[in-house]
């Protein structure tokens, strides 16, 4: 037999009957005691709230005299504690409990939870095991009752019904409420429960703005920020198809929140069948015409000076704040270059050489080499200053310790003075740049270096020379490089070292991409030099056989095609591939560095014999100078064979004459293998402020470093 519910109980304490409070009730979730407000038990009312039930007594309900008695356990023979309602004028009873049969009950089509709720056979289980534990809220009209709030336990009741464990004419306690009420309180209902589905949440929050509501209402009256509220709104302006998909479970909040980017609802649609419901996808296509607000130049520019001028900003329900993305990139464009060109305008003003203001960083920054400010003298005012200062503080630590709040304000007029001994002079500023430009955080970056080029002296006969030019000395390691690509396409099982060496080096030891000898972007390393310098060898670039061998291979359908290869052609894929990407060129004024030391550790792996490969032509000497070639030959011949051809007048000549008394086997320096090897770093030597190529990383982020790369 199903119990009686527990929702019509009495309570006496010290002689005094308690009366459940019904004031200010705003979901419905049950009296709240008042206090002891008369010494007799209530005569039951229509319109009143439901005594508490005593424990010892089991409580049952009673028919109506004018119904014939019911047979289920509901009823009794005692005073009906929920007399039945005059149903000719409802008026008295509204903001009252009172018990309503289950035929006169309704599902409103103001609940806001219209996502049919899971576990209401759960719900009937626990109704017929503990009774209804809570009354339902409903509005009346035209003789039917509508619930509102409670619509999970009215859906219960209604499986019970089913079962025939209840009858439709039983009756159950009901607050009645206006109907004015009905979406504000079934939301504040439903938000103190179980989470609503997303989709009923956001066509909740539009039906209290069509009522007129603002955001700052909303948010104000069920206790969330103003910014979620926002949010939902947002969401609720989405074309109506979209809702539906949210309901239906097919579109996610992440890719809903990204079609709100834009109000028009057929662009909406469109994109989000174009990128497959996917969020990310959504976002890219939607902002490729705008700025984010967190991008460096809308920081620089400042939110504010951006909507004075009429900018408007789409905010991003992705944030956490009000970031978003600015509408008018044009107009951030325009603003950040006017704020930069009047600052660069000041250092004009001051007198500075040459000023550049870009909103990127100049690249060549890397070129330039760096000033500092010089350290003035201090005057005589700042000398006793600053011995004041040391006095103070040295008095004060004694006193009270080094740790004292008293030095640190000391410590920063100390650092000020000393700061302001720091400027550039005239020297300085006369032959020096400024170089201005907008960093990812939207601060300023400055980097100051010389701009007006010293006069070099001219060589003293005496200095020594190097004997093959920039570009010469460029194009040889050029050669050596095709060669040892070559010798690495050859060996597959060398080619994968490499490549797990080049990974493994950055993605676990933290080294730079440019100070591995493999390019690992997927980019061919060009090798071309001069006809004439590779007259005397048959290498050919490895991009040329691979392209032959590999014809066969797809551009459509490639995946495939590799995936059925043998597994002797994919390691000779991958052989030619790594070799391709192999770089050991120095170019021309630079210098070696680490990539080049990786270089030559590869080409002694290959055991390539460079002068089997290529042999010096006629040609390398004519590209030197003559004074280089006699040198050459004092080095590789003797004194003696040097001077005699340093009789030799004609340049051809002597090119024919060097070629022809070098030894076999003869390599210039730079294609010889370990020409560019560099001693091995001592672990407890490594600074971790400095990267591969000795540049602090804090120089480099400001450009503030010498040019100590080039030759």
């Amino acid at each position: 037999m199903l119990r009686q519910p527990a929702f019509s109980r009495r309570k006496k304490e010290k002689g005094q009957w308690l009366t459940p409070d019904t004031r200010a009730i705003p979901t419905g979730n049950g009296p709240r005691w008042a206090g002891p407000v008369q010494t007799a038990p209530p005569t039951p009312k229509a319109t009143a709230c439901s005594s508490i039930h005593d424990p010892a007594r089991p409580m049952q309900a009673t028919p109506r005299p004018a119904h014939q008695p019911s047979s289920t356990s509901w009823q009794a023979s005692k005073a009906d504690p929920f007399p039945p309602i005059d149903t000719t004028d409802h008026r008295s009873f509204i903001m009252g409990i009172t018990t309503i049969k289950l035929s006169q009950l309704r599902l409103s089509p103001l609940n806001q939870r219209r996502v049919k709720p899971s576990a209401v056979e759960a719900m009937a289980d626990d109704i017929a095991a503990h009774g209804l534990l809570q009354n339902l809220v409903a509005y009346e009209d035209e003789g039917l009752f509508y619930v509102f709030a409670g619509g999970r336990r009215y859906r219960g009741l209604k499986e019970l019904a089913k079962r025939k464990r209840i009858k439709n004419s039983d009756t159950f306690p009901v607050e009645v409420r206006t109907k004015e009420e009905a979406i504000e309180l079934s939301l504040a209902e439903n938000f103190q429960r179980e989470d609503m589905h997303p989709a009923d949440s956001i066509r909740a929050f539009a039906a209290l703005r069509d009522t007129g509501m603002d955001a700052e209402e909303i948010a104000a009256r069920f206790g969330q920020a103003v910014s979620f509220v926002y949010k939902m709104l947002r969401l609720s302006a989405l074309a109506p198809t979209l809702i539906d998909l949210i309901a239906k479970d097919q579109l996610s909040l992440e890719a809903a929140r990204a079609l709100t980017l834009t109000e028009d609802h057929d662009q909406q649609i469109k994109v989000c069948k174009a990128a497959n419901g996917h969020a990310h996808t959504i976002r890219r296509m939607l902002t490729t015409e705008k700025v984010d607000t967190t991008s460096g130049a809308f920081l620089f520019v400042g939110r504010d000076a951006y909507e004075a001028k009429g900018g408007t900003i789409t905010v991003d329900l992705f944030s956490q704040g009000a970031e978003g993305f600015a509408d008018q990139p044009e107009l951030v464009q325009e603003l950040a270059e006017e704020k930069l060109d009047g600052i660069a305008d000041e250092y004009r003003a001051i007198g500075w050489h040459e000023v550049r203001a870009t909103l990127e960083r100049p690249y060549d920054l890397y070129m330039k080499g760096s000033i500092y400010p010089a350290t003035r003298e201090p005057t005589e005012d700042e000398v006793a200053r600053l011995a004041a200062i040391d006095a103070e503080i040295e008095a004060i630590a004694e006193a009270e310790g080094e740790d004292s709040d008293g030095i640190e304000p000391l410590s920063d007029e100390r650092d000020t003075i000393t700061e302001g001994m720091r400027a550039f002079n005239a020297e300085q500023v006369a032959v020096g740049g400024v170089a201005l430009w907008v960093s990812h955080d939207g601060s300023l970056g400055k980097s100051f270096y010389r701009a007006k080029a010293e006069a070099k002296p001219k060589a003293s006969s005496g200095e020594p020379q190097p004997l093959y030019s920039n570009s010469l000395f460029a194009d040889l390691t050029r050669i050596k490089t095709q060669i040892v690509q070559e010798a690495v396409a050859a060996d597959p099982a060398l080619a994968l070292d490499i490549m797990l060496d080049s990974l493994a080096g950055q993605l676990l030891h933290g080294a730079h991409s440019y100070q591995m000898a493999l390019e690992v972007q997927a980019k061919t390393v060009a090798t071309d030099v001069a006809d004439e310098l590779m007259a005397t060898s048959d290498v050919r670039p490895v991009e040329e056989v691979m392209a032959t061998r590999f014809a066969s291979i797809p551009t459509e359908g490639r995946f495939d095609a590799i995936r059925a290869m043998t597994s002797d052609d994919k390691m000779a894929l991958l052989a030619g591939l790594v070799a391709m990407t192999v770089d050991g060129t120095v170019f021309a004024g630079g210098s070696p560095g680490s990539r080049h030391h990786h270089f030559e550790q590869i080409a002694r792996a290959t055991g390539v014999d460079i002068a089997a490969r290529w042999t010096a032509p006629i040609a390398l000497f004519d590209k030197m100078r003559r004074a280089a070639m006699i040198d050459l030959l004092r080095e590789e011949c003797g004194a003696s064979s040097a001077e005699n051809c340093a009789t030799i007048k004609k340049k051809g000549d002597l090119a024919v004459n060097v070629s022809g008394r070098l030894p076999g086997g003869w390599l210039p320096a730079p294609m010889k293998i370990g020409a560019f090897d560099q001693p091995e770093a001592d672990p407890e030597d490594f600074d971790t402020d400095m990267d591969g190529d000795g540049i602090e990383d804090d120089d480099m982020e400001r450009g503030e470093f010498a040019d100590d790369e080039m030759a």
